[in-house]
């Protein structure tokens, strides 16, 4: 029996493991990069901290080191808020454009009182909510003729 539920586990699982094995070199791969991102980083500051040194002093050749730095962190900070704000930007005109597409509260409220109508299961119900479902449709076609 045990064979059997290692063949469904095969069949069914088969693809977890070297995407889990994938997904770990991924990280690892990912952090070993970073750390030698950072390293090199590091290496460029200390060599443009040394060149400088040598053309200004220490003092004023750290003060242009960080204010470089500090010139490329809000250039970044600025760049994602920016980023962030079309963002939001586009989730608010997809709210809106949902917003259009509803029927006026008129027609919401006469969908609101479609259930009852169906209740009795009556052929006038059934032809009342028909005539109702065609005035909706026919009404939101021709919004979208005139904003066309």
């Amino acid at each position: 029996m045990l064979p059997l539920f290692q063949q469904i586990g095969i069949l069914a699982f088969g693809k977890v493991k070297p995407t889990a094995r994938r997904f770990t070199r991924l990280l690892v791969g990912g952090a070993v990069a970073a750390v030698f991102g950072l390293t090199a980083y590091v290496g460029l500051l200390i060599a443009l901290g040394l060149y400088l040194a040598e053309m200004l002093g220490g003092p004023l050749a750290a003060l242009i080191v960080a204010a470089v730095a500090g010139v490329c962190a809000l250039i970044v900070v600025s760049v994602v808020q920016s980023m962030n704000r079309r963002t939001e930007l586009r989730a608010e005109a997809r709210q809106r454009a949902a917003k259009a597409r509803l029927p006026d509260p008129v027609t919401l409220q006469l969908l609101a009182g479609v259930p009852a109508l169906l209740k009795g299961r009556s052929l006038i119900g059934v032809a009342t909510v028909a005539a109702l479902v065609y005035g909706v449709t026919r009404l939101q076609n021709s919004d979208r003729d005139y904003r066309d």
